[in-house]
C-alpha cells in the first residue's frame, strides 16, 4: 500500500490541471463581471449628461483612445471638429481612464467615458452611439487611435482615414455635415478604405447575415449572396446617420472576444462590415470623402486596393526578414556553445 505522503502527492498532481482550469475560468468570470459593470456605469454617466446642459449640436464625434501615445496626433483634428460645432466624446479603456481630466481640460465640453476594450474600438462606439441616438442626435463620426500592429502600415492608414474624414477646409467639413443631414444618407467613409465585401468574407458571412437579417427585406438580404457587388469601409472609421445603423447599436458586451483577438472572424469584424452594409441594404445613399470633396460612393470596389496589397506584402517581407535574422542568431549561438 503506498504511503500517505506519496498518495497525496499523486492526488495533488492529478488535481493540478483541474485547479488551473477553475482558476482560469474564475479570472474570466471576474473580467466579464468587471466589463459588464463598466458598461453599465458608462451608460449611467451618459444618461446624466443631458442635464448638464453640454449638448450644443445634433452631430457628434466618438473617439476611442486605446493607444494614448496617438492622442497628440489626433488633437488638431478633434479641435477642427469642435470648431465646426461637433460635440466630442472620448471613450477610454480602463487603463487610460486617468487621462479623462487632462482631455476634458484641453478640450472643454468633451465628455470622457470609460468603456471596456471589448471588440477593441467597436463596443465603445456602440455604447456612446446608442445613447446619442436616444438623445436625438442625427449623425456621429467614429474615430479611433488605430495602429494595426500586425499590418505594418497602421499609422499611415490611420492618418489617411482621419484626414479624409475631418477635412482641413471648413467648407468641405461643412458640406460633409450637410450631406449627413439628408434623410436618404447612410454612411460617409474615407475614400481610400472602401473594400469589396468579398474581402475576407468567408469568416464573416454568417455573422453579418445574422446582424442585418432582422432589419432588411428578403430581397435585400439576397444581395449578400454575391458580396462582390457590395462594399464596406475597412478600418472602422466613418460618419453615419444614426437612424441608418441603430439596429446594430446595442449588442451583448460579452459577445466580443477578449484580447488578444484573432485578426478576423470575430463579432467586431462582422460589425465593421455590417455598419456599412446595413445602410446599403436599406437603400440609403453612401458617400465617401478624400479630404477635398464629398461624393456619392459606387457600390462596387476592388477586393483589396493596391496600396493595401503593397503594405501587406511589405509587412510580410519584414516579418520574414526578422524570422530569418532570429534563426541565424540561434544557429550562431549553437555553434559557439560548449560541447
Amino acid at each position: 500500500m503506498p504511503r500517505a505522503t506519496t498518495l497525496s502527492r499523486r492526488i495533488r498532481r492529478r488535481l493540478r490541471p483541474v485547479r488551473r482550469r477553475i482558476g482560469r475560468r474564475a479570472r474570466e468570470l471576474d473580467t466579464d463581471l468587471r466589463d459588464l459593470l463598466t458598461v453599465r456605469a458608462a451608460r449611467r454617466q451618459l444618461e446624466r449628461r443631458p442635464s448638464q446642459g453640454t449638448r450644443t449640436s445634433d452631430t457628434a464625434a466618438v473617439l476611442h483612445l486605446y493607444y494614448a501615445d496617438v492622442w497628440p496626433a489626433l488633437v488638431p483634428h478633434v479641435k477642427r471638429l469642435a470648431a465646426a460645432g461637433v460635440d466630442l466624446y472620448v471613450t477610454l479603456p480602463l487603463q487610460n481612464a486617468h487621462l479623462a481630466p487632462m482631455i476634458e481640460s484641453a478640450l472643454p465640453g468633451t465628455c470622457c467615458v470609460t468603456v471596456p476594450n471589448r471588440g477593441r474600438d467597436v463596443l465603445p462606439f456602440l455604447v456612446v452611439a446608442e445613447h446619442l441616438a436616444r438623445q436625438g442626435y442625427v449623425a456621429a463620426l467614429k474615430l479611433h487611435a488605430k495602429k494595426s500592429l500586425h499590418f505594418g502600415a497602421g499609422d499611415i492608414w490611420r492618418d489617411q482615414m482621419v484626414e479624409e474624414l475631418v477635412p482641413t477646409d471648413p467648407a468641405v467639413l461643412g458640406e460633409l455635415v450637410a450631406v449627413l443631414h439628408r434623410p436618404d444618407t447612410g454612411v460617409v467613409g474615407p475614400r481610400g478604405s472602401y473594400f469589396a465585401l468579398s474581402t475576407y468574407w468567408a469568416g464573416n458571412a454568417e455573422s453579418v447575415r445574422r446582424l442585418v437579417k432582422p432589419t432588411v427585406t428578403t430581397e435585400a438580404l439576397a444581395l449578400l449572396d454575391d458580396p462582390r457587388e457590395l462594399g464596406f469601409f475597412a478600418g472602422t472609421m466613418f460618419w453615419a446617420r444614426l437612424d441608418a445603423i441603430r439596429p446594430l447599436l446595442r449588442p451583448d458586451p460579452l459577445g466580443f472576444v477578449r484580447e488578444p483577438t484573432p485578426k478576423d472572424g470575430t463579432l467586431a469584424h462582422a460589425l465593421e462590415r455590417a455598419l456599412t452594409v446595413l445602410p446599403e441594404l436599406l437603400g440609403r445613399r453612401q458617400y465617401d470623402c478624400d479630404g477635398d470633396e464629398v461624393a456619392p460612393r459606387e457600390r462596387r470596389a476592388e477586393p483589396l486596393p493596391q496600396w493595401y496589397r503593397d503594405a501587406t506584402q511589405a509587412a510580410k517581407a519584414e516579418e520574414a526578414a526578422r524570422a530569418k535574422h532570429a534563426q541565424q542568431e540561434r544557429a550562431g549561438a549553437e555553434q559557439v556553445s560548449p560541447a
